[in-house]
């Protein structure tokens, strides 16, 4: 993976969640009771399975304002962020469906 084109703010907050990854697999292997370890294991699972999740949706909330802002066609979108106009379109779907879920989820809480 490159880092081109990637501020320096992100390329650091990227290497802090590095260390924290670290940080939680050492504290994981510390942890002298197996059934705890296991169960911190576990939540280390569940916990990067949810930033997958939202990684996954951040990246193509990211992709849409790009297409948005700069008023292209899925074809140009595809071609920018070097996916197939396929994947563009999911993409964009993807952002569709979790700005949907965004909006459900604040109603929600009001």
């Amino acid at each position: 993976m490159t880092d081109e084109g990637v501020s320096e703010a992100v390329k650091t907050a990227l290497a802090d969640l590095v260390r924290a990854f670290d940080a939680a697999v050492a504290a994981i292997e510390a942890e002298p009771d197996p059934n705890r370890a296991y169960g911190g294991a576990t939540q280390l699972v569940e916990t990067i399975r949810q930033l997958n999740e939202l990684s996954g949706d951040r990246r193509a909330l990211t992709a849409a304002r790009i297409f948005e802002q700069e008023r292209m066609s899925l074809a140009d979108l595809a071609g920018r962020i070097g996916v197939s106009k396929a994947r563009a379109a999911q993409l964009i779907k993807t952002a569709k469906d979790a700005t949907d879920q965004r909006g459900t989820a604040m109603e929600e809480t009001q």
